[in-house]
């Protein structure tokens, strides 16, 4: 069966995870039972908190059962505590000796895990990396589209001419790379993946150029006839208004002036929307003229009336259509590159030997598609009967795709399965992920399904938890109303769970204080509410500002500093910011690096010489360095604790896939940018955003600039248009990135993907609010900028409304008698809210004195507070604990012992890390690998004579890129392709130049393989390990008319396709 707990904030999600875990652990008869089961979270900490909190219950239990809060729900399913507790013991010595078959992991990494077994399927080599910025293999996919363009790609140069001058034509400036940079990104997106998804679209047909060019000559016939139309019933109209003497001046505020603009237009020009006045006036002919006139003009009504109405008629009936194709037609040029796009997308990763996080996902569905879960376990080598999902409202449809046929197949077993989440806290909704699974579907693809809700909060005091339940109530009701009766989404069934009971041991009230100013007095309230609440006891480091965006942390964090306040924020939690660290990468450097300076000055002065010291891979010399830096600055290491170990970590993921290399680490750290967790810091405010603050608690928060959350945001979303019975059908098929703006308002057929939008906003937006208002603890600190008059006008206070009780709080749990509707009604109109602030404002003005708020009005701001500020004097300040990092034992090496005679001698006493450990499994995998283009380039680029290509096959022997069976087989292909062209490796002093950087007149830079130089005559020679391809040759020239430009008359460009021995 499929369990789906709904788990407020502070509701004790991960102690009920947890509790199941440990329940079908010990309970199970099979003794390594935990290998069957999978528990699943998000990041790398929920992970690693998840798998503490399971250890140390497992000790609890194991030694002393009765303090562990799980005791009383597990001994039942024993015959004593003595039988709970050898259980335990047994459990947690398998665990700790079998760690690595501990299944609890993020996603992310399971799905990768489970992608490398269908590495044959896929087409790639196991060693294959997955690359998480999608932006750079998007950007350098457009560089490579942009440089296949030439004669023998007429139609893709023909495309995009003709776009460029479509958008002067229309008056826009153009950047061809960046525009092209900017579509390729919408069209690689998430949204657009789940859009073409969900309507079924057949992206090679809809985006070919072909139906594109059809799409935009029907399209412009579309417009050009209502356009036509418009101008024509323009014309009748005022043309007989002339016939019978009237002129645009004699109609009373000469109210048909648009019509006189249409029919005198330009036939090209678009006409405007007609306003509100003479909608009116066609229906109303006294309006039309001044009463001293209008018996005049009266007779006129039979002649002018049908007229004006059939102008008016035209955009009633067509005027969406029109609107519909003009919006599709400005980005029908975007969408013809969306092939040539991602042709070399996939082009580009199959070189690299990459997978992007997103597409992985996908192709790991494609492949288990309609898949069977032992065939799925059978490629994994491992069975998971068990699956809890954390976090599940964040889960996308693909992860979900890519899970269901695993918990498909444990329901039909009987056994049980775990989805906890919280649809209120669905904040990432940009990443992929859809709540609607949690809140509705999941229950209707499983009848073996129960939901259960935890309906208690233990984290936030009495007053926190109260104004929260109330607020919540009051806005989901209020954004139905601006839903309007025509939906059926209702953002108040999904807070119907809102209302928490309060079960915080500590009989402290707890504070609440919503504080509205004028906006430039924002940052000042800020940082008096930072002085109040440390004047109360509080360290800074009990203080946590929530902010919407980077851009107001940043602010925040600068300000604060500026007034002698200390931060923490996440420009301080990058990893290279450690001092400790840059002396380990820079020490490194000075070994991998005889040109750096640096780190041959740091190594001198602290009188260390890396290449001398006794290690038997990376992790250890680094272990070795560490320990060195430490005992040179015991205060600097100890402080920097949490840096050390996120480098340690960094430098075990480093090494698990690539070996051993020091030079292609230091590579791989310059363009890394790890960060660490936040550390805690007593004496520093914490500044960070409300999406980072997830999943955390913090003592007193102060959450500025409410009003940056606001309820719906015109923007570009990809939808399709309801073209069903108009013009448009069979033209517009497909899904387009249009702007969308509130339905109200939407004059086009894409009005129901309007509302769509509308209500997704509004649920992602009162999530954010939901999230940043139930992190605090014991103190809430709210800071907006006044509303405007007509919300302030609008709100009529509830003194006067007899049906407020006074228990403070008017939820269903406190105060059954008060509806959330009714509470609304007597507030305020909701339809004028344009942000969060604003319903915050209704709620605490309308309903604050009689819930017991207190009211303060000065000139410059409105203070409601409730509760007194807590005595934070009497809190134990707790640091983050992290344990000091020191093995206690050598590293001891995977390899050979000198007793095996057939070992290589030269693996012995050194760690092997088998970057294809997977590929040997068979004689037809391992074939394959040993033609590793990447592996054959990195070779060939450190030779410069023949004699270098011995060293150089060693040297990736060495970073562990090939093994000993390989060495001889790279070797002896490497050299014959190498003797067949001796031109190209003289040893007569030509100046060779490998991988050595050029930079272009306009910044970007450039690598290539191989230049000769010698006598004012350049070669340029490119090696290529696949198929032939003629953007190389686009790719080629580049880098010769760069050394044209250098000066150099005679240059020689070349391809060779190494491989095959070819050259062009």
């Amino acid at each position: 069966m499929i369990r789906i707990m709904k788990a407020s904030a502070g509701s004790g999600k991960t102690f009920n995870l947890a509790k199941t875990y440990i329940r079908l652990l010990l309970t199970d008869e099979e003794r390594y039972s935990y290998r069957h089961i999978l528990a699943v979270t998000f990041t790398n900490k929920a992970t690693d908190e998840m798998k503490s909190r399971i250890l140390k219950e497992l000790h609890l239990l194991a030694v002393s059962p009765k303090d562990s809060p799980y005791y009383e729900e597990l001994v039942l399913a024993f015959e004593s505590e003595d039988g709970l507790r050898q259980r335990a013991q047994t459990v947690l010595c398998d665990i700790l000796h079998d760690y690595g078959a501990f299944a609890v992991s993020t996603i992310d990494r399971f799905f990768q895990q489970t992608l490398k077994a269908f590495s044959r399927e896929i087409g790639q080599f196991a060693t294959y990396q997955v690359e998480l910025d999608r932006e750079s293999l998007v950007s350098e996919s457009v560089d490579r589209v942009l440089d296949s363009l030439s004669d023998d790609n007429k139609d893709l140069l023909e495309w995009l001419t003709q776009s460029v001058m479509d958008d002067l034509e229309k008056g826009k400036r153009y950047n061809l790379e960046n525009n092209l940079k900017t579509v390729a990104m919408t069209l690689k997106s998430d949204e657009h993946r789940a859009a073409v998804e969900e309507y079924g679209i057949d992206e090679e047909k809809e985006y070919s150029k072909e139906n594109l060019a059809r799409m935009k000559k029907a399209l412009a016939g579309v417009m050009a006839s209502f356009v036509k139309e418009v101008k024509e019933a323009a014309k009748a109209f005022v043309s007989a208004a002339g016939e019978e003497g009237l002129a645009n001046e004699d109609f009373s505020r000469k109210c048909f002036n648009s019509v006189y603009v249409c029919a005198a237009s330009d036939p090209k020009e678009v006409p405007a929307y007609p306003s509100a006045t003479i909608f009116k006036n066609s229906e109303d002919f006294s309006k039309w003229f001044r009463k001293a006139d209008f018996k005049r003009y009266e007779p006129l009504e039979g002649r002018l009336m049908p007229l004006l109405q059939r102008y008016c008629g035209i955009f009633t009936e067509k005027y969406k259509v029109y609107s519909t194709a003009s919006k599709i037609s400005l980005i029908l040029n975007e969408l013809g590159i969306a092939g040539d796009l991602d042709r070399e997308f996939r082009a580009l990763m199959k070189e690299k030997n990459v997978l992007s996080l997103d597409d992985s996902n996908v192709i790991l569905r494609n492949i288990i598609d309609g898949t069977d879960a032992p065939f799925i376990y059978e490629k994994l080598g491992v069975r998971f009967e068990h699956f809890l999902l954390d976090e599940f409202q964040d889960t996308s449809r693909i992860q979900w795709d890519n899970f269901r046929p695993l918990i498909e197949n444990s329901v039909a077993q009987g056994k049980e399965n775990l989805l906890v989440g919280d649809v209120k806290q669905s904040i990432y909704r940009w990443r992929g992920s859809d709540w609607r699974m949690m809140a509705r579907e999941v229950q209707g693809e499983f009848t073996q399904c129960g939901v259960e809700t935890l309906d208690s909060n233990y984290r936030s005091l009495r007053n926190i938890v109260e104004f929260n339940n109330g607020f919540f109530e009051y806005a989901s009701s209020v954004l139905d109303g601006m839903s309007g009766e025509e939906s059926d989404f209702k953002v108040h069934d999904i807070y119907s769970d809102a209302g928490q009971l309060v079960k915080s041991k500590d009989v402290a009230g707890g504070s609440v204080e919503v504080v509205f100013c004028g906006k430039e007095d924002e940052m000042q309230e800020i940082l008096d509410a930072v002085n109040k609440v440390h004047e109360a006891g509080a360290r800074y480091g009990e203080i946590t500002v929530l902010v919407r965006s980077n851009r107001h942390g940043s602010e925040v964090a600068m300000f604060l500093m500026d007034n002698g306040i200390s931060v923490i924020s996440d420009d301080s939690l990058h990893l290279k910011s450690s001092a400790v660290a840059r002396q380990v990468v820079s020490l490194l450097s000075s070994v991998g690096n005889e040109d750096d300076t640096i780190g041959s000055f740091l190594a001198g002065e602290l009188d260390i010489n890396v290449a001398e010291l006794s290690c038997l891979s990376l992790a250890d010399l680094c272990e070795q360095l560490l320990r060195i830096l430490k005992a040179r600055d015991p205060e600097l290491f100890e402080s920097e604790t949490q840096y050390v170990q996120a480098l340690m970590d960094f430098v075990q993921d480093y090494v698990s896939v690539n070996g051993n290399a020091i030079d292609g680490f230091l590579k791989a750290w310059q363009e890394a940018d790890p960060k660490i967790s936040s550390p805690s810091d007593p004496e520093s405010v914490r500044v960070m955003t409300i999406h980072k603050s997830k999943g955390l608690e913090f003592q007193h928060v102060i959450f500025p600039f409410a009003e940056e959350i606001g309820l719906f945001r015109s923007e570009k979303h990809w939808t399709r248009p309801s073209v069903e019975g108009t013009e448009l059908e069979g033209i517009t098929d497909g899904v387009y990135n249009v702007s969308l703006r509130k339905p109200s308002n939407e004059d086009s057929l894409f009005r129901e993907g309007s509302q769509k939008e509308m209500q997704f906003q509004l649920v992602d937006n009162i999530n954010t609010f939901y999230v940043a208002l139930t992190r605090p603890v014991k103190g809430l600190t709210v800071i907006a900028s006044y509303p405007p008059e007509k919300i302030a006008d609008a709100v009529v206070p509830a003194a006067s409304v007899k049906s407020v009780a006074s228990t403070g709080s008017v939820t269903a749990k406190t105060n059954p008698a008060h509806p959330a509707a009714e509470l609304v009604e007597a507030t305020a109109l909701p339809c004028g809210f344009s942000d969060f602030s604003q319903i915050l404002y209704a709620y605490l003005y309308g309903y604050g004195e009689a819930l017991g708020y207190a009211k303060e009005e000065a000139e410059d701001k409105i203070v409601f507070s409730k509760g007194g500020m807590f005595d934070y004097s009497a809190l134990e300040w707790k640091a983050d604990t992290i344990s000091e990092l020191i093995p206690g034992y050598p590293s001891y090496p995977l390899n050979p012992s000198l007793e095996d005679e057939d070992s290589d001698v030269r693996e012995r006493g050194r760690l092997k890390f088998s970057a294809d450990s997977i590929d040997f499994f068979c004689d037809e995998a391992r074939s394959d690998a040993r033609l590793n283009g990447t592996v054959l380039h990195g070779i060939l680029s450190g030779v410069i004579v023949p004699s270098d290509l011995p060293d150089a096959v060693r040297n990736a022997f060495e970073a562990g890129e090939i093994d000993a069976g390989q060495e001889e087989e790279y070797l002896n292909i490497l050299a014959q392709r190498i003797a067949a062209h001796p031109e190209w490796f003289p040893a007569d002093g030509t100046e060779v130049l490998n991988e050595t950087e050029l930079i272009d007149t306009d910044g970007e830079s450039y690598r290539p393989d191989r230049v000769l130089v010698k006598d004012g005559k350049v070669t340029v020679i490119d090696y290529k390990f696949g198929e032939k391809n003629r953007r190389y040759h686009r790719q080629v020239a580049r880098y010769a008319d760069i050394y044209r430009r250098m000066g150099y008359s005679e240059i020689t460009p070349i391809i060779w396709y190494v491989l095959t021995d070819e050259v062009e």
